[in-house]
């Protein structure tokens, strides 16, 4: 039989490796894979109408080719052509039944794979080449190539001992790609429980799912290699295809039953809808190229170029991140790198003498061993490039971040405070926000000055949470504050001002009436120059209020034009004594019946996802969020951060909480991915809350809890910093979602504390930023995460130029079902029996250098006393307060991305060789916290945020404000 045209041979190759490149290129960022089913099924189905069609209408051009059907026959449609000839194989034959089991089983343990993939291994796909040769060592059959008129020696000495051969260096290369995978991973900390869960499986069934493939390529193989007409094997193969489909979709009806998986099943997004065509389209050429192939190669092969081309993708996006120059900085990393390209030349050479029985007789050094130059060639080329583009070089430090921080902070401060009188604060009010101040602003820069208030000029916060209310008609807002306070199962506590007295909504759970009374603490001061209006305040953690970003452009439109027509009246009116329609009260008199009125416009999502519904529809189009899916849980998405960052570390704090860009953080915050009480609305009630995700709309006041000091730092328990422990210290509670279907595998409390059990090796100050863990304390961490996973609560004292690491979890799991508790206590603290770690003195923080604050089911109440403490602050968090614009990352804290990727570098830094600028940053801290985070301060802000929200509320709003 002819052997196939070379440009044919070279051309499928070349297909071959583009579009594994291209399905590699997308494998974080399409949704196709976080659906194996509908992928498998729509991948199967394009692969087996591809691969009749070629049988029908291709093959029929070779001379070889015998039509499976009656010439005579009358036409048929394309598709019913392929089913008909597909129908009379022998379909039932063992292989057939081999191959379909294989393919139908590698879906399903894919899929199980999927749902876990923080359990999985990475790089194990390098091992196929190996499989594939062991099954041709145990089987020791003979390599047919019909196409090239050669037949392999069968079970000679000659072919046993190229097989052991090529099974040693596929070995070998496998476990050094395998290595540089694992030196250069960049995870988000994911956790996979510990216990006798099915998540500690997932290894294993990677491995099933690995040998599975190998034994479709060697069967597919001995298939296209066989003396069978070439046709009869590829419509064997298209009905192979089309069957294991059909089977797939089965088994996906029949999940459907479930309501989950129903909805799982049906409803799919466009994005979805187009990642599953696209990618498909390009595995099914991808499997077509390397079923042509396989008639012309050895399986061991193909498989080569596919895992090659998959490594090379890899190492290319870790080029672009700066991972790679710091993996081949170190000498093992630089020894596995040269062996993976060595490797892999080596095998190319094997695999293609072994196929094509070449004689190395005839050939010099150099020819023979030309692939292994090609390999170290390409190795060179690509470490090269490491160099030249890799961002921030071998060793970046945070040091030029926290210079320019430290500037542009004194800049803020600086015009802060700008105006020294009345008249120039009201003449900066107009400069800045374009419209004259509220009524009665010389009486709250009266009470500002009376407390020595830092900051006078600048409220920004207050102006961009009001903006898009500016577009509503006071009317709406009034009758939706009262609706608010109407519905006390929303969880909303109500302040009523009226004559410069304040009165609580009495319809507020007995737990939650304390921030009602601090909040009227905090008012009652200059509740006198307040106009009569009423206020809903979120008692909940999480925020409420997500409006889609069509709708949240319309209103500061609209909001715009308000502030417009403001700013040109001459003559500015006080606030008016009375509006229409009135203040709604008949509320306040309601009986407890009023608890059982629901909201229309509020939904409950608690337990559930929130990202897609909540966070996307504030995006726009084009933003990542709403053009890719990163499903990967355990993969850190680094193009996802790297708006905010730099070299690294976080360099835009403000940006940092942007979702919009984040596409990955929905399965990685708690409150993105199971609140543990979420009740939103897309419609712009005014709700104030404490916190606030970026996306949301919620107006920011000060927080109950700082104002009643439910946790504060004590003066008489100052330590000098020099004397404090060089440690890092974390107590709390696994608050920041609730624990279901094992969610809080992914939450950032959970992650931050797995990530420090795996650290309580002693991080040594001066081994900055080495990434790639020497032999030996790779190990110790293994075993560190595979004894006990839970960390003393005792204090770990310093020894030398030692950082040491103190974290745990404190108390039970309350916030999650019965399974995900029981899997958090073992996980955590290490057995089912074991007695949870006590909580402790909450001073004891201020004896250690380095303090964490993460968020919880909302913000951190820790930070404004971490702050005080003269101690280092860190902090992880998406939620934002009323002060982020008056406390500035690097300058008074040191900001954490929320993936943790940029933990041990930052306090390796500061607690070595940057021990000075931390100094700094922890000193500035104390000192802007005790000037501008005072109680003074939050009524300050509190009391211009209510001058500007009953201007808001006002019907006359367009004709007021203070003049001189």
């Amino acid at each position: 039989m002819a052997p196939p045209p070379q440009k044919v041979v070279i051309l499928a190759v070349c297909i071959l490796g583009l579009s594994t490149a291209f399905v590699w290129s997308r494998y974080y960022k399409s949704a196709a894979f976080e659906r194996p089913f509908h992928f498998s099924i729509l991948t199967f189905l394009f692969s087996g109408l591809a691969l009749s069609a070629y049988a029908r209408y291709i093959l029929r051009l070779e001379s070889s080719y015998a039509p499976l059907t009656n010439g005579n026959a009358s036409t048929k449609t394309f598709l019913a052509d392929i089913l008909r000839s597909s129908l009379r194989l022998r379909s039932l034959s063992p292989s057939f039944a081999l191959l379909l089991f294989c393919m139908v089983a590698r879906t399903v343990l894919y899929w199980r794979t999927i749902r876990t993939i923080h359990c999985s291994w990475d790089g194990l796909q390098a091992f196929l080449p190996f499989l594939l040769i062991i099954y041709d060592i145990l089987e020791l059959r003979p390599t047919r190539l019909p196409r090239h008129g050669h037949e392999a020696q069968g079970r000679a000495a000659g072919a046993a001992w190229a097989f052991a051969k090529y099974a040693v260096v596929a070995l070998l290369w496998a476990l050094a790609a395998t290595d540089t995978l694992l030196l250069s991973e960049r995870t988000t900390g994911a956790i996979c429980p510990g216990g006798a869960h099915i998540e500690r499986l997932i290894p294993l069934a990677q491995l099933v799912t690995l040998a599975l493939d190998a034994a479709i390529l060697s069967q597919v193989g001995k298939l296209r290699q066989g003396n069978e007409g070439q046709s009869k094997t590829w419509h064997f193969l298209g009905s192979l295809f089309l069957t294991s489909a059909a089977v797939l979709t089965f088994l996906a009806v029949w999940s459907s039953f479930d309501r989950v998986n129903f909805r799982w099943n049906v409803f799919l997004t466009w994005l979805a809808v187009g990642d599953l065509i696209i990618d498909s389209i390009a595995v099914t050429v991808a499997i077509v190229s390397a079923v042509y192939l396989l008639g012309c190669f050895h399986a061991t092969l193909v498989s080569l170029l596919l895992t090659v081309t998959s490594i090379f993708v890899y190492l290319q996006w870790r080029i672009m991140d700066g991972t790679m120059i710091k993996v081949w900085s170190n000498w093992w990393g630089l020894v596995t790198g040269v062996w993976l390209f060595l490797g892999a030349g080596v095998l190319l050479h094997l695999g293609k003498a072994a196929t094509f029985h070449l004689q190395p007789s005839g050939e010099g050094v150099i020819s023979r061993n030309r692939y292994g130059l090609y390999a170290l060639l390409a190795f060179l080329l690509i470490f090269c490039q490491a160099i030249f583009m890799s961002p921030g070089g071998f060793r970046p430090t945070p040091a030029p971040i926290i210079t320019n921080a430290r500037s542009e902070s004194d800049t803020w401060i600086a015009r802060a405070r700008k105006s020294k009188s009345l008249k120039e604060a009201v003449s900066e009010y107009r400069a800045r926000y374009g419209i004259p101040p509220p009524p009665n602003f010389d009486k709250w820069y009266n009470f500002a000055i009376s407390v020595n208030s830092p900051v006078i000029d600048t409220f920004d916060q207050i102006h961009a949470d009001l903006l898009p209310y500016w577009g509503t008609l006071p009317s709406v807002l009034r009758q939706r504050t009262t609706h608010l306070l109407e519905h006390p199962s929303l969880s909303m506590g109500g302040i009523i001002i009226e004559d410069g007295k304040i009165e609580i909504s009495p319809h507020i759970h007995g737990t939650h009436r304390w921030m009602m009374d601090v909040t009227k603490d905090m008012v009652e001061p200059f509740a006198q120059w307040l106009p009569d209006m009423q206020l809903a305040f979120n008692l909940d953690d999480e925020c409420r209020v997500s409006v889609p970003l069509d709708r949240m452009k319309a209103y500061t439109e609209e909001g715009l034009k308000a502030r417009a027509r403001l700013s040109a009246k001459q003559k500015l009116l006080p606030f008016s004594n009375t509006q229409e329609p009135p203040w709604l009260k008949e509320y306040l008199n309601a009986d407890k019946s009023i608890w059982d009125e629901k909201s229309p416009w509020f939904l409950d999502r608690s337990k559930r996802q929130i990202f897609y519904e909540w966070i996307s529809p504030t995006c726009p189009a084009g933003s990542p969020v709403n053009k890719y899916r990163w499903w990967n849980k355990k993969a850190e998405c680094l193009g996802c951060s790297a708006p905010h960052m730099t070299y690294g570390f976080v360099s835009n704090w403000t940006l940092s909480g942007d979702l919009c860009h984040q596409p990955d953080l929905a399965y990685l915050h708690g409150v993105l991915l199971s609140p543990s009480a979420m009740s939103p609305s897309h419609t712009l009630f005014p709700v104030f809350s404490q916190s606030r995700l970026y996306n949301f709309a919620d107006i920011l006041y000060p927080s109950p809890w700082n104002f009643g000091e439910k946790v504060e730092f004590e003066n008489n328990k100052s330590i000098p910093l020099d004397q404090k422990l060089n440690s890092v210290y974390w107590r709390g509670a696994s608050s920041d979602g609730f624990a279901i279907h094992g969610a809080w595998q992914t939450f950032l409390r959970a992650r931050f504390v797995h990530m420090a059990a795996k650290a309580k090796i002693s991080v040594r100050a001066k081994s900055l930023f080495n990434l790639i863990p020497s032999r030996r304390d790779l190990l110790s961490s293994l075993r560190s995460t595979s004894t006990s996973s839970s960390p003393s609560s005792q204090n770990t004292p310093t020894v030398g130029d030692s950082l040491t690491v103190n974290v745990s979890f404190v108390g039970n799991f309350n916030r999650c079902d019965e399974r995900d508790c029981a899997a958090e206590h073992v996980t955590f603290y290490s057995s089912p029996t074991a007695e949870p770690p006590p909580s402790l003195d909450f001073q004891e923080h201020w004896r250690h250098r380095h303090l964490i604050d993460l968020d919880g089911a909302a913000f951190s109440g820790r930070f404004l006393p971490f702050l005080k403490s003269g101690s280092l602050p860190y902090r992880a968090a998406l939620f934002r307060t009323w002060w982020e614009e008056r406390v500035h990352a690097w300058r008074h804290f040191v900001p954490l991305d929320v993936r943790l990727g940029d933990l041990w570098g930052a306090v390796s830094y500061l607690g070595g060789p940057g021990q000075a600028e931390a100094d700094e940053i922890a000193l500035a801290g104390r000192e802007w916290a005790l000037d501008a985070l005072r109680k003074e301060d939050m009524q300050v802000y509190m009391f211009r945020l209510l001058l500007e929200w009953g201007r808001l509320v006002d019907d006359r709003r367009d004709d007021l404000g203070f003049a001189l």
